[in-house]
C-alpha cells in the first residue's frame, strides 16, 4: 500500500502522538492558530488537517514509521 501522506507530514503527525484522526485534527487545528503563516510548517500543518478531514486513508497504517517509505528512505531519516 502506498502512503498519500508526504515524509514530512508523516513525521509531524507521529511526532505529536495522536492515537486517532479525531485527535489529530483536534491537535493540528490548535497548532495552525500559533504558527506563522511565513513559516515553512504552516503548509505542511494546513495541508495535513485537510487531508485528514478530507482523504479516506488507514490512520493507523499511516502512523507505522516504515509506511510508503522505500528502504533508502528509511535509512535516511
Amino acid at each position: 500500500m502506498n502512503s498519500i501522506l508526504t515524509v514530512e507530514e508523516r513525521i509531524l503527525l507521529q511526532s505529536l502522538g495522536c492515537r486517532s484522526r479525531q485527535e489529530a485534527l483536534k491537535v493540528l487545528s490548535d497548532m495552525v492558530g500559533r504558527v506563522p503563516v511565513s513559516s515553512p510548517i504552516f503548509s505542511t500543518i494546513a495541508g495535513l488537517i485537510i487531508k485528514l478531514k478530507d482523504a479516506s486513508f488507514d490512520f493507523t497504517y499511516e502512523m507505522r514509521s516504515d509506511s510508503g517509505l522505500a528502504d533508502d528512505e528509511a535509512e535516511m531519516l
